[in-house]
C-alpha cells in the first residue's frame, strides 16, 4: 500500500481566490475527501493543511514542513485557480496540474487527475512543469499542485456545484491510484467564515432583536439560515453591506457593524438575519458576530 500526502491550499488568515467559489472552502472539502478515498483503499494518507500560518511564506513554509516529516510516496496539493473574472460565456476555463518536472514521478498521475476531472466536463488545459512553485519544489516526495478549476468563471463554479465535491474528490483519487473505485467521499462541512476563525467558545451567546453587533471575522452573507443555502454574492448586498465588502465577493468585513432582525438555531448553531441576509453568529461553538 502507498503513503500520500494531501493538502489544502492558503488558510483563513492568508485566503486563497475567491469569487464564485471561495477556495479555502472549497479546497478543504476535497483535501477531506481525497483522503477518506485513499485510506478507504488501504493507503495511508496524511493531512498536511496548514492553518497557522500568518503570512504566504509562512503558510507554504508549514505545509512544506509537514509533507517532509512523512516518508511518502505522492504529496498532493489542492487548489482552484483564478485569472480575470468571467460571468459566464458557455465555456470552462477548466482544470490543470502543475508539477516540477517532465521527469517528475509525480507527472502520469497529474495527467490522469486532470483526464478525469476533465471528463466530468472541465476544459483540459493540460499538465504543466513549473519549478517556480514552492511546494512542488521543496517537498522531498514527487508532487503534484492541482487547480480544479477557476474560482472566478462561473461556467466552471456551475459545473463544480452541479458535479458536486464527491465526483471531484473521486476523479483525483481515482487518478492518484490509477484504478476505479466505488468508495463515495463523505460530504465535508462547510465553514460560514472567511477569515481567521476565533477562539472556541463553549456557550452560545444571547442575541436580540433590534440590537446591533460586531462582525469578528469576514462572514459570508447567505439567502437563508444554514451553510447549505447559496450566498447572496455582491450584487444580493445592501448598499451599505456594499462599502463593507472592499473586495466585492458577498462576504462583510471583519470589524462591520449589522443590526439583527431576527434569530433562528440551527442544531446547536446560531444564525442571524441581517438587512443583507443571513449570518453565521455563532457556529460549531465558535463566536463569529457579538
Amino acid at each position: 500500500m502507498a503513503v500520500y500526502n494531501v493538502h489544502g491550499g492558503h488558510n483563513r488568515i492568508v485566503p486563497g481566490a475567491s469569487s464564485y467559489l471561495d477556495e479555502v472552502t472549497e479546497d478543504r472539502k476535497i483535501t477531506a475527501g481525497v483522503i477518506s478515498l485513499l485510506r478507504s483503499a488501504g493507503h495511508t494518507a496524511y493531512d498536511c493543511t496548514d492553518d497557522a500560518g500568518r503570512t504566504a511564506g509562512a503558510n507554504l513554509a508549514n505545509i512544506v514542513a509537514k509533507c517532509n516529516a512523512h516518508a511518502t510516496d505522492l504529496d498532493i496539493s489542492i487548489h482552484q485557480n483564478a485569472a480575470l473574472k468571467d460571468p459566464g460565456d458557455g465555456k470552462t476555463k477548466g482544470v490543470e496540474v502543475f508539477v516540477y518536472s517532465t521527469s517528475s514521478k509525480a507527472k502520469a498521475a497529474a495527467e490522469r487527475v486532470c483526464r478525469n476531472i476533465a471528463a466530468l466536463g472541465f476544459t483540459n488545459r493540460g499538465v504543466k512543469v513549473s519549478t517556480g512553485l514552492y511546494v512542488l519544489r521543496n517537498t522531498k516526495a514527487p508532487a503534484m499542485l492541482i487547480e480544479t478549476c477557476f474560482v472566478d468563471d462561473k461556467d466552471d463554479a456551475d459545473l463544480y456545484n452541479r458535479v458536486g465535491v464527491n465526483a471531484i474528490c473521486k476523479a483525483i483519487a481515482e487518478g492518484i491510484m490509477n484504478k476505479a473505485i466505488t468508495t463515495a467521499a463523505p460530504a465535508a462541512p462547510t465553514t460560514p467564515a472567511k477569515s481567521t476563525t476565533p477562539k472556541q467558545n463553549t456557550s452560545a451567546p444571547s442575541y436580540t432583536v433590534g440590537k446591533t453587533y460586531t462582525a469578528q471575522v469576514e462572514l459570508n452573507v447567505r439567502k437563508a439560515a444554514g451553510t447549505g443555502s447559496a450566498r447572496v454574492g455582491y450584487s444580493g448586498l445592501t448598499a451599505n453591506a456594499k462599502t463593507h465588502d472592499k473586495d466585492k465577493d458577498g462576504a462583510i468585513d471583519k470589524g462591520t457593524r449589522v443590526t439583527c432582525q431576527a434569530i433562528k438555531k440551527v442544531g446547536n448553531d446560531i444564525w442571524m438575519k441581517i438587512p443583507s441576509g443571513w449570518i453565521a453568529a455563532y457556529y460549531n461553538g465558535k463566536v463569529y458576530v457579538k
